[in-house]
């Protein structure tokens, strides 16, 4: 059984829940100076030589000053901790806030001090870059383009592909099938965009609920098609998400997320909140399951909690809120669960 570090919004660390906090800052020291970010973007740490998985809220080093060393850039972050930064990993997002990686694949973000400190440690700066000391450092845009997710046709290569997409679980979502049992949903209407192959989908109608399903890509209808065509309940559209007729408008009960926010270009997720709440009626819920990680590149993006608070807050009362630990072995650590009621 997987063992966990939960560091909250305010930077405090626990072990396995939130009830089970560290005390002993050379404890919380070891953890952070043990974190890695690992190949599959599952964030991790060691402490007395045992694997923990780590719930990281925001990002887990919020950077309090930086320094300029030997041509190198330090980063300091709580119980006294310092890291080399990997010149080659800056980047800033459409906010203007900095981030990067220490050399030791740890993802960080600058507090305004700390990004002000670095400003004034700076020969120069312009939108695509900073230099210290003569040394340039390039700070291209956190999310990296993925021109080709907006276009049908490489949704459909992608299903054509003889081996299932990455994201594909061949089966409903482990989060429905357990908070179904718990939320009891009287029957619904419900919305799944971004359904892929139809499992989700599938799911809900199976069930007894009313269920449309839409996607982008004609192949994946096509296939969902075959699979779960039989269920009458069960209705699928192959639509644009972000073209949705406004005859939709207020005429749903619930709409599920899972792994559609994660594979829009991230300048769409607003929009796509919004979209959400246009299509729910004045007591809808939307129920996701968001894909928590520290990515850059996607499809899948990642995206942290924080962020996703931030989008959610002003449309959605949240019900529920919290990290899933029945996840498949590769999502673990990833995954939260969110669900929301309709302001």
């Amino acid at each position: 059984m997987s063992k966990y570090v939960i560091i909250n919004e305010a930077g405090e660390i626990f072990l396995d829940t939130a009830e089970n906090k560290i005390k002993n800052p050379e404890i919380c020291k070891d953890i952070l100076n043990n974190l890695k970010l690992r190949d599959d973007n599952t964030l991790v740490t060691q402490l007395e030589n045992e694997d923990y998985i780590v719930e990281s809220f925001d990002f887990p080093l919020k950077v309090k000053s930086v320094s300029f060393q030997n041509n190198h850039i330090f980063i300091h972050a709580d119980f006294d901790c310092q890291f080399m930064t990997d010149l080659n990993e800056w980047s800033v997002d459409s906010n203007d806030e900095f981030y990067g990686m220490t050399v030791g694949r740890i993802p960080f973000k600058l507090t305004l001090k700390a990004q002000t400190q670095l400003f004034n440690l700076c020969d120069e700066y312009d939108d695509d870059s900073f230099t210290v000391q003569k040394i340039k450092i390039l700070t291209p845009a956190y999310f990296q383009k993925n021109k080709d997710i907006k276009n049908s046709s490489f949704w459909n290569s992608t299903y054509q592909d003889i081996n299932s997409p990455g994201w594909d679980l061949s089966q409903p979502a482990e989060a429905f099938k357990e908070m179904l049992q718990r939320l009891k949903f009287p029957k619904s209407r419900i919305l799944v965009l971004g359904c892929g192959l139809g499992h989700d989908a599938a799911f809900f109608a199976e069930v007894g609920h009313v269920v449309t399903a839409v996607d982008f890509s004609k192949e994946a209808i096509t296939q969902a098609k075959i699979k779960y065509g039989h269920l009458d309940n069960l209705t699928f559209e192959c639509m644009n998400v972000f073209d949705l007729p406004t005859d939709w408008n207020f005429s749903f009960d619930v709409i599920i997320e899972h792994t559609l926010f994660c594979a829009i270009d991230t300048d769409q997720r607003t929009e796509l909140v919004k979209i959400w709440k246009r299509l729910l009626h004045e007591e809808g819920q939307l129920m996701s399951v968001f894909y928590t990680m520290f990515k850059r590149s996607g499809p899948p993006y990642g995206v942290t909690e924080q962020e996703i608070r931030t989008l959610l807050l002003p449309h959605f009362q949240f019900l529920f809120w919290g990290r899933l630990r029945n996840s498949l072995p590769q999502r673990l650590g990833k995954e939260l669960f969110a669900l929301g009621k309709k302001r």
